[in-house]
């Protein structure tokens, strides 16, 4: 499975306006909904909400992973947000958060969710990585980063 199956241009999105963690899990639940015909937002919302509350998904250098298992989706949903100001999302190294991957899976499956969880923290330890997508200009300049990234070329 590649990351770049699940995430297009319309799944991106740049100059986030967020200022806290809340914020930051509505923009992007927004953002998968507008893409996703069976997408509830709401069901989403609580999910990954209560996925918090187990503890944060904020990791190290500057990057948070949201995610979630419920039934508001019927595939794998994956969507990239960048905040350049920087969000408070209670993350391991204190520092605030700037890139975004929101994952939200059925319930049933789990192989497709971990694997892309997986994948996304071994690209987050390449500061080239981070860097490009911080400093993307497109949505397809991220989508290209993660395939260049996927394929072994960066």
């Amino acid at each position: 499975m590649k990351l770049t199956d699940a995430i297009g241009p319309e799944n991106v999105k740049l100059d986030m306006e967020a200022t806290d963690k809340r914020e930051a899990i509505e923009e992007l639940i927004e953002l998968m909904a507008e893409s996703c015909e069976r997408c509830d937002a709401d069901t989403i919302l609580e999910a990954v909400l209560a996925r918090e509350r187990d503890g944060s998904t904020g990791l190290e250098k500057g990057v948070a992973i949201p995610h979630a298992k419920c039934d508001a989706v019927a595939r794998l949903r994956i969507v990239v947000g960048v905040s350049h100001d920087g969000v408070d999302f209670e993350s391991l190294d204190g520092k605030p958060s700037h890139l975004f991957f929101l994952l939200v899976a059925p319930t049933g499956e789990s192989g497709p969710h971990v694997q892309a969880i997986a994948k996304i923290v071994k690209m987050i330890k390449l500061d080239r990585f981070r860097e490009r997508l911080i400093k993307a200009k497109r949505p397809e300049d991220v989508i290209e980063t993660i395939e260049r990234v996927e394929n072994g070329e960066a």
